[in-house]
């Protein structure tokens, strides 16, 4: 049986009484630190994996530094029962930043890792378990129940050959608690023509292309963070880009194809997805608009970097009709217009301009943004040398298995 790695971001918030700070990291439902969350649940619902021996890493992310002690000193006490059970450790802002000096000192680049956003929190969990030896991992949200044999479906196909193709990587499907994989379509928003409208629509349509056929698996334009499995060729070499504000793991897969990777979705690989009620009555940074903004700087970034793939050398050209319906027809000519139009509709009236500036203001910061997006390939090739690297320093791997005690 193979070595897995299960990784599981956490994320965390002010209390329900304090209000957010403009620098604040922005995620979609962090829980509030006076909360209890759902984390112990998925914790709980690992007690019975089958398929082989795992270790657990939870990667604690914080919306700002200032609650950082408050976050870890909660995560250490959600996970103290489970500790007896299976190995499980947390990374958190104190250990990322002994691991920046060990690597600091080994002349390494400590900034490809860090807990600022969805990117980089992923990247910790990609970079942890290389220090471990993990030959697959298996990543999972903390807001789901995984069932008992999930490790033994994520490692039907991983690393294996599939229609002369080696499956470098797993995406699995999110079941609601009725088992139904679809997403909520609000009241017309099927027949808008605004494609930021008829989101929902869009990823139930490319949905359905993997769980409505007979083939198992099928190779994949989608992937979702809570549900993904990495072969260990694959996470070494391909990073989750920092300059993706969310939807990290629809970008992974296309940075995998740029690298020459391939994915593929097995609809057999699911977890129930429990998300909580959206923070966003008590924190700004997580009501709806503040997720379409997101939404509309990632777009315009990813829209530029899959153009760059087909000029620069030694990357894969990916193209937006490659991509199926989610997320290919947000990557398409029109885009821009199509996003100043629903930030025109959807901004409130009493918007607080340090968190949704104007449409115009915004879109403009997403096309500077997107100007960053040759960025990407360096770090890539920065991404592979470092983690190599890391992997064979004595220093860090220890200090990592003895957080485990493994």
């Amino acid at each position: 049986m193979k070595k897995i790695a299960v990784t599981i971001p956490t994320y965390w918030s002010w209390e329900t009484t304090k209000e957010n700070l403009p620098e604040d990291a922005v995620f979609d439902h962090p829980t509030p630190l006076n909360l209890e969350g759902t984390l112990d649940t998925t914790l709980n619902s690992l007690k019975g994996l089958a398929g082989g021996s795992f270790y657990v890493i939870l990667i604690t992310a914080p919306v700002n530094p200032r609650i950082s002690g408050q976050a870890e000193e909660k995560i250490e006490r959600i996970i103290e029962p489970y500790k007896s059970i299976y190995p499980v450790m947390q990374f958190g802002p104190e250990d990322l930043k002994y691991v920046q000096e060990i690597l600091i000192r080994h002349n390494c680049s400590p900034d490809i890792i860090s807990l600022e956003a969805y990117a980089q929190i992923r990247n910790c969990q990609l970079f942890t378990s290389a220090l471990l030896d993990a030959e697959l991992i298996a990543a999972v949200d903390d807001d789901e129940i995984v069932p008992p044999d999930y490790l033994i479906r994520a490692q039907d196909y991983a690393g294996k050959e599939v229609r002369g193709k080696t499956a470098d990587g797993i995406a699995g499907i999110y079941l609601n608690t009725e088992g139904d994989y679809r997403l909520k379509e609000p009241a017309g928003s099927r027949r808008s023509e605004n494609i930021f409208i008829k989101k929902a629509a869009l990823m139930n349509d490319e949905f359905s292309k993997y769980m409505l056929v007979k083939e198992r698996p099928v190779e994949s334009a989608v992937a979702l963070g809570g549900n993904m499995v990495f072969t260990r060729d694959l996470y070494i070499r391909v990073p989750f880009d920092p300059g993706i504000t969310r939807g990290e793991d629809i970008d992974y897969l296309i940075n995998s194809r740029m690298s020459g990777y391939n994915w593929f979705f097995d609809k057999e690989l699911f977890i129930t997805h429990l998300p909580p009620a959206s923070s966003g009555k008590f924190h700004i940074n997580t009501t709806p608009y503040a997720k379409l903004q997101r939404d509309i700087l990632r777009f315009v970034y990813e829209k530029e970097k899959i153009k760059l793939s087909q000029k620069i050398p030694g990357f894969t050209s990916v193209r937006a009709e490659e991509l199926g319906f989610y997320p290919g027809e947000f990557l398409k000519e029109g885009l821009e217009d199509q996003a100043l139009d629903i930030l025109n509709r959807e901004r409130p009236e009493d918007a607080d301009e340090r968190f949704f500036p104007r449409p115009e203001v915004l879109l403009n910061e997403a096309l500077e943004r997107a100007g960053n997006a040759s960025k990407y390939f360096n770090f890539a090739k920065k991404w592979r040398e470092t983690v190599e690297r890391a992997a064979e320093i004595t220093e860090l791997k220890d200090y990592i298995k003895k957080k485990l005690d493994i």
